[in-house]
């Protein structure tokens, strides 16, 4: 009773220390990126081509790289940069191991996100409980226990190579607030069923505003504002992240800026491409666009660097989970880009800020809670 009368009256003075200041209003779309930027290069795509300009697009960027955290905290810097360098505002899904990491070892890159007006949100990776495959320990508790438990994990440090948790440490949600003197805005609830709706009540009671019911795609025609446990659901009516229509697999464009390929896989393109399709179908409203990617995306290839700690491995790709404990020195599957391959990739994601920065409405998840309202 005690240890609970403490973590209830530890979360409190986090919620009011933390609670979000009043977001920003959308940019509008003539702010207009400086001269010598790379929009200056880009055809524009107008109305005759089906495009609309007041389109709303997020910028989406899960940092989860807590195995490189000074390649993380490299590309970290640059992206708030080039953010800047077009007047538009990224979103940080930052995971609390990453965040411990970077305040740690990295804390000018915490400091430029406090001074920054970027979008911090949260998630959370394996051995998180809430990751499916890892919720064991979830399973057959009470309503009560179940709520506690979760609030557990988002108050204290989580052990990664058993699972269990830190109470000598903060942790989760509560430690990513914390760090960056501000709530996370949104805070996925991965899973399903009971575990899932009572972590998204978990996270509503610690400050969050916003959840995912999907990932890239899902929102309603007629509902794009949908709530959930007191959560708005990120709106997202499709993505530019992924292209099948080169030779049917599933690609992540980012894969493919240094092949012969590359033109086919432009993340510009593709995005002009889905806004055309949209404006053909006559949805009566303007869609919801996330440009997904993860920050390992530019400086490593294959399955992400921690995979093999908590999963079998099939080659590059994830398979079973593994059971605790785990071998946090299990040989890292991920591959270092080249510098060729890493400008490449930067320069594909740059040309898009820039053409979104010009001709669409760029939001994050702050600006959608204004517009909901």
């Amino acid at each position: 009773m005690k240890r609970l009368i403490l973590t209830l009256a530890l979360l409190s003075l986090l919620t009011v220390s933390c609670a979000p200041s009043s977001p920003p209003t959308p940019p509008t779309t003539d702010s207009a990126p400086p001269a010598t930027s790379i929009a200056d290069t880009l055809t524009p795509f107008d109305a005759a081509q089906g495009a609309s300009d007041t389109a709303y697009i997020s910028f989406i960027i899960n940092v989860h790289d807590w195995t490189h955290p000074s390649e993380s905290a490299d590309i970290l810097l640059e992206l708030v940069d080039l953010f800047e360098r077009y007047n538009v505002r990224g979103e940080f899904y930052f995971t609390a191991e990453i965040t411990r990491e970077l305040a740690e070892n990295h804390p000018n890159v915490i400091e430029r996100f406090k001074n920054s007006n970027m979008t911090i949100s949260y998630h959370v990776r394996p051995p998180h409980p809430l990751y499916t495959g890892f919720d064991s320990r979830l399973q057959n508790l009470s309503d009560d226990e179940l709520y506690q438990t979760l609030l557990d994990y988002e108050t204290y440090a989580l052990n990664l190579d058993t699972g269990e948790l830190d109470k000598s440490r903060f942790g989760g949600y509560t430690y990513v607030a914390e760090i960056f003197g501000r709530n996370p805005v949104v805070a996925p609830a991965p899973n399903s069923g009971r575990i899932k709706d009572t972590a998204q009540k978990v996270y509503a009671g610690l400050g969050a505003q916003m959840t995912l019911l999907y990932h890239e795609s899902g929102t309603k025609i007629e509902q794009p504002y949908e709530y959930v446990n007191g959560l708005l659901a990120r709106p997202s009516d499709f993505s530019v992240t992924r292209i099948t229509s080169v030779d049917g697999g599933d690609n992540f464009w980012w894969n493919f800026m240094s092949s012969s390929d590359a033109d086919k896989y432009n993340p510009t393109k593709m995005l002009q491409s889905q806004l055309a399709e949209w404006d053909s179908q006559n949805n009566g409203r303007e869609p919801f666009i996330t440009a997904l990617i993860h920050e390992n995306n530019y400086y490593r290839s294959g399955a992400e660097a921690w995979s093999s700690i908590y999963f079998e491995m099939e080659g590059a790709k994830k398979s079973s989970p593994l059971s605790p404990p785990w071998d946090l020195n299990a040989t890292d599957p991920s591959r270092k880009r080249t510098e060729e391959d890493k400008t490449a990739i930067f320069a594909a994601y740059e040309e898009m800020v820039a053409y979104a920065a010009a001709h669409l409405t760029v939001v994050t998840s702050e600006d959608i809670l204004e517009m909901a309202k």
